[in-house]
Protein backbone atom coordinates (compact mmCIF):
# COMPACT_ATOMS: atom_id res chain seq x y z
CA UNK A 1 0.00 0.00 0.00
CA UNK A 2 1.61 3.41 -1.00
CA UNK A 3 1.90 6.15 1.63
CA UNK A 4 0.74 9.58 0.67
CA UNK A 5 1.91 12.52 2.26
CA UNK A 6 -0.86 15.42 2.87
CA UNK A 7 0.25 18.71 3.74
CA UNK A 8 -1.69 21.26 5.33
CA UNK A 9 -0.38 24.22 7.24
CA UNK A 10 -3.43 23.93 9.57
CA UNK A 11 -4.63 21.35 10.14
CA UNK A 12 -7.58 21.46 10.20
CA UNK A 13 -9.96 24.92 9.81
CA UNK A 14 -13.61 23.81 10.77
CA UNK A 15 -14.59 24.47 7.37
CA UNK A 16 -12.27 22.32 5.52
CA UNK A 17 -14.35 18.79 6.26
CA UNK A 18 -13.82 18.40 2.43
CA UNK A 19 -10.04 17.64 2.99
CA UNK A 20 -10.65 15.38 6.17
CA UNK A 21 -13.20 13.60 3.47
CA UNK A 22 -11.04 12.98 1.24
CA UNK A 23 -8.59 11.96 3.41
CA UNK A 24 -10.68 9.27 4.69
CA UNK A 25 -11.74 8.54 1.57
CA UNK A 26 -8.32 7.14 -0.33
CA UNK A 27 -9.10 3.21 1.40
CA UNK A 28 -6.14 2.00 -0.89
CA UNK A 29 -3.02 4.03 0.24
CA UNK A 30 -1.95 4.79 3.59
CA UNK A 31 -2.09 8.92 3.98
CA UNK A 32 0.46 10.59 6.45
CA UNK A 33 0.04 14.71 7.08
CA UNK A 34 2.21 16.96 7.41
CA UNK A 35 1.39 20.04 9.32
CA UNK A 36 2.50 23.48 11.29
CA UNK A 37 0.13 23.00 14.01
CA UNK A 38 -3.54 21.38 14.37
CA UNK A 39 -6.80 22.32 15.17
CA UNK A 40 -10.18 20.31 15.95
CA UNK A 41 -8.96 17.83 16.32
CA UNK A 42 -12.27 16.10 17.79
CA UNK A 43 -14.02 16.89 14.60
CA UNK A 44 -11.04 15.71 12.36
CA UNK A 45 -9.53 12.86 14.73
CA UNK A 46 -6.90 11.39 12.78
CA UNK A 47 -3.68 9.55 13.65
CA UNK A 48 -0.63 9.78 11.52
CA UNK A 49 -0.17 14.35 12.01
CA UNK A 50 3.67 14.78 12.06
CA UNK A 51 3.23 18.36 13.84
CA UNK A 52 6.37 20.84 13.47
CA UNK A 53 5.34 23.34 15.77
CA UNK A 54 5.65 20.75 18.35
CA UNK A 55 4.32 22.69 21.42
CA UNK A 56 5.08 25.91 20.39
CA UNK A 57 4.73 27.92 17.03
CA UNK A 58 8.12 29.67 17.80
CA UNK A 59 9.72 26.16 17.25
CA UNK A 60 12.55 25.76 15.65
CA UNK A 61 11.32 23.17 12.92
CA UNK A 62 8.41 26.14 12.32
CA UNK A 63 11.02 28.99 12.24
CA UNK A 64 12.53 26.97 9.83
CA UNK A 65 10.15 25.71 7.56
CA UNK A 66 7.87 29.17 7.94
CA UNK A 67 11.14 31.16 6.34
CA UNK A 68 12.51 28.46 4.08
CA UNK A 69 9.63 25.92 3.14
CA UNK A 70 11.89 23.10 4.33
CA UNK A 71 12.85 21.57 7.67
CA UNK A 72 14.71 18.84 8.72
CA UNK A 73 12.27 16.98 10.22
CA UNK A 74 9.50 18.17 7.29
CA UNK A 75 12.27 16.62 4.83
CA UNK A 76 12.17 13.33 6.72
CA UNK A 77 8.65 12.93 6.67
CA UNK A 78 9.01 13.43 2.83
CA UNK A 79 11.23 10.45 2.29
CA UNK A 80 8.78 8.61 3.81
CA UNK A 81 5.93 8.87 1.58
CA UNK A 82 5.57 7.75 -2.54
CA UNK A 83 3.57 10.85 -3.32
CA UNK A 84 3.25 14.45 -1.33
CA UNK A 85 -0.09 16.25 -1.99
CA UNK A 86 -0.60 19.80 -1.16
CA UNK A 87 -3.80 21.14 -0.21
CA UNK A 88 -4.01 24.67 -1.15
CA UNK A 89 -1.76 26.54 -3.23
CA UNK A 90 0.31 28.77 -0.47
CA UNK A 91 0.74 25.04 1.08
CA UNK A 92 2.48 24.05 -2.32
CA UNK A 93 5.51 26.05 -2.33
CA UNK A 94 6.32 24.62 1.03
CA UNK A 95 5.68 20.98 -0.67
CA UNK A 96 7.79 21.67 -4.25
CA UNK A 97 11.00 22.06 -2.02
CA UNK A 98 10.27 19.10 0.06
CA UNK A 99 9.47 17.36 -3.03
CA UNK A 100 12.63 18.16 -5.17
CA UNK A 101 14.92 17.43 -2.19
CA UNK A 102 13.30 13.80 -1.62
CA UNK A 103 12.37 13.48 -5.16
CA UNK A 104 8.91 12.54 -4.80
CA UNK A 105 6.12 13.96 -7.15
CA UNK A 106 4.18 16.83 -6.67
CA UNK A 107 0.53 17.14 -6.42
CA UNK A 108 -1.45 20.42 -5.64
CA UNK A 109 -5.03 20.82 -4.92
CA UNK A 110 -6.70 25.00 -5.19
CA UNK A 111 -9.79 25.65 -3.31
CA UNK A 112 -10.91 29.67 -4.10
CA UNK A 113 -8.76 32.05 -2.01
CA UNK A 114 -5.54 30.56 -3.08
CA UNK A 115 -6.76 31.22 -6.83
CA UNK A 116 -7.21 34.54 -6.52
CA UNK A 117 -4.26 35.42 -4.39
CA UNK A 118 -1.88 36.08 -6.39
CA UNK A 119 -4.03 39.10 -7.81
CA UNK A 120 -5.89 40.40 -4.84
CA UNK A 121 -5.50 41.64 -1.48
CA UNK A 122 -4.43 38.15 0.07
CA UNK A 123 -0.83 38.36 -1.51
CA UNK A 124 -0.10 41.14 1.30
CA UNK A 125 -0.71 38.58 4.03
CA UNK A 126 2.31 36.75 5.02
CA UNK A 127 0.88 33.33 4.70
CA UNK A 128 0.71 34.00 1.23
CA UNK A 129 4.04 35.66 0.63
CA UNK A 130 6.23 32.66 -0.45
CA UNK A 131 3.79 31.05 -3.08
CA UNK A 132 2.85 35.19 -4.70
CA UNK A 133 7.26 35.04 -5.23
CA UNK A 134 7.23 31.40 -6.44
CA UNK A 135 3.96 30.65 -7.95
CA UNK A 136 5.46 30.20 -11.54
CA UNK A 137 8.04 27.97 -10.02
CA UNK A 138 5.31 26.24 -8.75
CA UNK A 139 4.21 25.26 -11.76
CA UNK A 140 6.79 23.88 -13.15
CA UNK A 141 7.63 21.68 -9.78
CA UNK A 142 3.82 19.93 -9.65
CA UNK A 143 3.46 16.86 -11.37
CA UNK A 144 -0.15 17.89 -11.50
CA UNK A 145 -2.39 20.40 -10.38
CA UNK A 146 -6.30 19.65 -9.18
CA UNK A 147 -8.96 22.37 -9.65
CA UNK A 148 -12.45 22.20 -8.57
CA UNK A 149 -14.20 23.54 -11.66
CA UNK A 150 -13.75 24.52 -15.31
CA UNK A 151 -13.85 28.24 -14.40
CA UNK A 152 -10.64 27.37 -11.45
CA UNK A 153 -8.66 25.82 -14.47
CA UNK A 154 -9.67 28.90 -16.65
CA UNK A 155 -8.02 31.37 -14.00
CA UNK A 156 -4.48 28.76 -13.33
CA UNK A 157 -4.27 28.57 -16.93
CA UNK A 158 -4.04 32.46 -17.41
CA UNK A 159 -1.93 33.16 -14.64
CA UNK A 160 0.64 30.41 -16.20
CA UNK A 161 -0.15 26.98 -15.24
CA UNK A 162 0.71 24.45 -17.27
CA UNK A 163 -2.45 22.72 -19.69
CA UNK A 164 -1.43 19.15 -19.36
CA UNK A 165 -0.64 19.43 -15.74
CA UNK A 166 -4.42 20.48 -14.98
CA UNK A 167 -7.24 17.50 -14.02
CA UNK A 168 -10.62 18.67 -12.20
CA UNK A 169 -11.09 16.79 -9.17
CA UNK A 170 -14.56 17.97 -7.63
CA UNK A 171 -15.65 17.99 -3.84
CA UNK A 172 -16.13 14.44 -2.17
CA UNK A 173 -19.13 14.85 0.39
CA UNK A 174 -20.46 12.45 2.31
CA UNK A 175 -23.77 12.48 0.94
CA UNK A 176 -25.50 10.38 3.28
CA UNK A 177 -25.74 12.96 6.34
CA UNK A 178 -28.15 15.06 4.31
CA UNK A 179 -30.41 12.48 2.91
CA UNK A 180 -33.94 13.36 3.13
CA UNK A 181 -37.38 12.52 1.82
CA UNK A 182 -39.35 15.99 0.41
CA UNK A 183 -43.27 16.14 -0.37
CA UNK A 184 -44.33 19.56 -1.71
CA UNK A 185 -45.50 21.66 1.34
CA UNK A 186 -48.53 23.57 1.03
CA UNK A 187 -48.57 27.29 -0.15
CA UNK A 188 -50.63 28.41 2.90
CA UNK A 189 -47.32 27.78 4.63
CA UNK A 190 -44.54 30.33 4.46
CA UNK A 191 -41.47 29.61 2.08
CA UNK A 192 -38.68 28.18 4.74
CA UNK A 193 -35.22 29.77 3.26
CA UNK A 194 -31.68 29.01 4.44
CA UNK A 195 -28.19 30.35 3.54
CA UNK A 196 -25.43 29.06 5.78
CA UNK A 197 -21.80 30.13 5.89
CA UNK A 198 -18.86 32.50 6.72
CA UNK A 199 -20.70 36.33 7.30
CA UNK A 200 -17.74 37.43 4.91
CA UNK A 201 -18.26 39.74 1.69
CA UNK A 202 -18.24 36.64 -0.65
CA UNK A 203 -21.32 35.10 0.83
CA UNK A 204 -23.60 37.66 -0.63
CA UNK A 205 -25.60 37.46 2.25
CA UNK A 206 -26.29 40.93 2.23
CA UNK A 207 -27.83 40.72 -1.00
CA UNK A 208 -29.65 37.36 0.45
CA UNK A 209 -31.57 39.62 2.75
CA UNK A 210 -32.50 42.54 0.47
CA UNK A 211 -33.93 39.43 -2.18
CA UNK A 212 -35.88 38.31 0.47
CA UNK A 213 -37.20 41.62 1.78
CA UNK A 214 -38.17 42.53 -1.64
CA UNK A 215 -39.75 39.34 -2.67
CA UNK A 216 -41.99 39.31 0.94
CA UNK A 217 -42.87 42.77 -0.79
CA UNK A 218 -43.99 41.42 -4.11
CA UNK A 219 -46.64 38.77 -1.67
CA UNK A 220 -44.66 35.64 -0.59
CA UNK A 221 -44.48 34.74 2.66
CA UNK A 222 -40.68 33.69 3.74
CA UNK A 223 -39.40 32.23 7.08
CA UNK A 224 -35.62 33.03 6.67
CA UNK A 225 -32.70 31.07 8.45
CA UNK A 226 -29.07 32.14 8.51
CA UNK A 227 -26.89 29.77 10.04
CA UNK A 228 -23.61 31.58 10.18
CA UNK A 229 -20.23 30.93 12.28
CA UNK A 230 -19.67 34.26 13.63
CA UNK A 231 -18.48 36.07 10.92
CA UNK A 232 -16.94 40.17 11.01
CA UNK A 233 -20.10 41.13 8.97
CA UNK A 234 -22.88 39.28 11.40
CA UNK A 235 -23.65 42.70 12.94
CA UNK A 236 -23.72 44.11 10.00
CA UNK A 237 -25.94 41.54 8.68
CA UNK A 238 -27.96 41.70 11.95
CA UNK A 239 -28.28 45.54 11.48
CA UNK A 240 -28.99 45.43 7.90
CA UNK A 241 -32.07 42.76 8.28
CA UNK A 242 -33.70 45.52 11.22
CA UNK A 243 -33.49 47.86 8.43
CA UNK A 244 -35.10 46.15 5.97
CA UNK A 245 -38.00 44.87 8.70
CA UNK A 246 -36.70 41.30 8.42
CA UNK A 247 -37.33 38.89 10.54
CA UNK A 248 -34.65 36.37 10.61
CA UNK A 249 -33.50 33.52 12.69
CA UNK A 250 -29.73 33.61 13.54
CA UNK A 251 -29.45 29.68 15.03
CA UNK A 252 -25.82 29.07 17.11
CA UNK A 253 -23.21 28.87 14.87
CA UNK A 254 -22.56 25.13 16.35
CA UNK A 255 -26.28 24.36 15.07
CA UNK A 256 -25.96 21.14 13.29
CA UNK A 257 -26.40 22.11 9.50
CA UNK A 258 -28.03 18.57 8.34
CA UNK A 259 -31.02 19.27 10.71
CA UNK A 260 -31.05 23.01 9.58
CA UNK A 261 -31.41 21.84 5.93
CA UNK A 262 -34.00 18.91 6.43
CA UNK A 263 -36.21 21.83 8.06
CA UNK A 264 -36.30 24.32 4.91
CA UNK A 265 -37.48 24.34 1.52
CA UNK A 266 -34.62 26.26 -0.22
CA UNK A 267 -30.70 26.96 0.22
CA UNK A 268 -29.84 30.45 -0.96
CA UNK A 269 -26.61 31.01 -2.21
CA UNK A 270 -25.85 34.57 -3.08
CA UNK A 271 -22.39 34.57 -3.41
CA UNK A 272 -20.15 37.43 -5.42
CA UNK A 273 -16.91 38.42 -5.87
CA UNK A 274 -15.28 40.55 -3.00
CA UNK A 275 -14.05 43.95 -3.61
CA UNK A 276 -10.75 42.22 -2.59
CA UNK A 277 -11.08 39.77 -5.60
CA UNK A 278 -11.97 36.63 -3.34
CA UNK A 279 -14.31 33.90 -4.70
CA UNK A 280 -15.47 30.63 -3.72
CA UNK A 281 -14.55 27.64 -5.35
CA UNK A 282 -17.56 25.25 -5.51
CA UNK A 283 -19.08 25.70 -1.95
CA UNK A 284 -19.42 22.77 0.05
CA UNK A 285 -23.18 23.89 1.16
CA UNK A 286 -24.50 23.94 -2.10
CA UNK A 287 -23.34 19.92 -2.29
CA UNK A 288 -25.12 19.59 0.89
CA UNK A 289 -28.12 21.29 0.48
CA UNK A 290 -28.39 19.47 -2.83
CA UNK A 291 -28.44 16.05 -1.23
CA UNK A 292 -30.60 17.36 1.48
CA UNK A 293 -33.13 17.83 -1.75
CA UNK A 294 -33.25 21.83 -1.19
CA UNK A 295 -33.79 23.77 -4.36
CA UNK A 296 -30.89 25.96 -4.69
CA UNK A 297 -31.10 29.27 -5.49
CA UNK A 298 -27.88 30.91 -6.65
CA UNK A 299 -25.48 33.22 -8.67
CA UNK A 300 -23.47 32.28 -11.47
CA UNK A 301 -20.31 32.95 -9.36
CA UNK A 302 -17.19 30.50 -10.04
CA UNK A 303 -17.71 27.49 -9.71
CA UNK A 304 -21.32 27.50 -9.01
CA UNK A 305 -23.07 26.84 -12.62
CA UNK A 306 -21.04 23.56 -12.67
CA UNK A 307 -22.80 22.41 -9.49
CA UNK A 308 -26.33 23.80 -9.98
CA UNK A 309 -27.69 23.51 -13.66
CA UNK A 310 -30.10 25.85 -13.94
CA UNK A 311 -33.91 24.70 -14.21
CA UNK A 312 -33.11 21.71 -13.57
CA UNK A 313 -31.36 21.13 -10.35
CA UNK A 314 -31.82 24.80 -8.88
CA UNK A 315 -32.08 28.35 -10.09
CA UNK A 316 -29.37 30.15 -11.24
CA UNK A 317 -29.35 34.60 -11.63
CA UNK A 318 -26.55 37.02 -11.88
CA UNK A 319 -24.24 37.97 -8.46
CA UNK A 320 -25.58 40.69 -7.16
CA UNK A 321 -28.97 40.55 -9.16
CA UNK A 322 -31.65 41.44 -5.97
CA UNK A 323 -34.71 41.58 -8.46
CA UNK A 324 -33.99 38.28 -10.01
CA UNK A 325 -32.99 36.54 -7.08
CA UNK A 326 -36.43 37.84 -5.72
CA UNK A 327 -38.48 36.59 -8.56
CA UNK A 328 -36.91 33.53 -8.34
CA UNK A 329 -37.72 32.86 -4.47
CA UNK A 330 -41.48 34.33 -5.25
CA UNK A 331 -41.51 31.41 -8.14
CA UNK A 332 -41.09 28.66 -5.86
CA UNK A 333 -43.38 29.99 -3.39
CA UNK A 334 -45.91 29.78 -5.90
CA UNK A 335 -45.09 26.49 -7.04
CA UNK A 336 -44.01 24.02 -4.23
CA UNK A 337 -44.18 20.99 -6.33
CA UNK A 338 -41.38 22.95 -8.53
CA UNK A 339 -39.15 23.11 -5.50
CA UNK A 340 -39.17 19.57 -5.24
CA UNK A 341 -38.41 18.53 -8.46
CA UNK A 342 -35.67 20.55 -8.41
CA UNK A 343 -34.54 19.53 -5.39
CA UNK A 344 -34.94 15.90 -6.07
CA UNK A 345 -32.91 16.34 -9.37
CA UNK A 346 -29.68 18.33 -7.50
CA UNK A 347 -29.75 14.78 -5.18
CA UNK A 348 -29.30 12.47 -8.40
CA UNK A 349 -26.30 14.99 -9.43
CA UNK A 350 -24.37 15.30 -6.59
CA UNK A 351 -24.63 11.38 -5.85
CA UNK A 352 -22.93 11.00 -9.82
CA UNK A 353 -20.54 13.52 -9.73
CA UNK A 354 -19.90 14.70 -5.75
CA UNK A 355 -20.16 11.73 -3.74
CA UNK A 356 -17.15 10.50 -1.71
CA UNK A 357 -17.01 7.31 -4.11
CA UNK A 358 -16.77 9.69 -7.35
CA UNK A 359 -14.17 11.82 -5.63
CA UNK A 360 -12.32 9.28 -4.54
CA UNK A 361 -11.99 7.38 -8.27
CA UNK A 362 -10.76 10.75 -9.37
CA UNK A 363 -7.94 11.10 -7.19
CA UNK A 364 -6.70 7.71 -7.49
CA UNK A 365 -6.52 8.05 -11.39
CA UNK A 366 -4.35 11.07 -10.74
CA UNK A 367 -2.29 9.01 -8.23
CA UNK A 368 -1.47 6.10 -10.38
CA UNK A 369 -0.82 8.35 -13.16
CA UNK A 370 1.88 9.33 -10.61
CA UNK A 371 2.92 6.40 -9.25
Amino acid sequence: MHAIGFVRHHFLPPSETFIYTSLRALVDYKVRVLALRRDQSAKFPFGDVTLLSDSSPLSAEALLYRAFAWSPRALRWARTVKLIHAHTGNAGVHAAVMAQKAQRPLVVSYYGKDVTAPRGRARWNPSYWHYVIWQKWLFSVASRILVLSDDMRRSLLAQGAPEHKLRTVPLGVDLSRFAVTRLPRPRTQPLRVLMVGREVEKKGFDDGLRACAAARAAGADLDLTILGTGGPLRGALQRLARELDLTVRWPAPETRVAQAMAEHDVLLVPSRTSASGDKEGTPTVICEGSAAQLAVVATRHAGIPEQVEHERTGLLVAERDVTDMAQQLSLLHQHRELAVVLGRAGARKMQAEYSVAAHAARLSTVYRELL
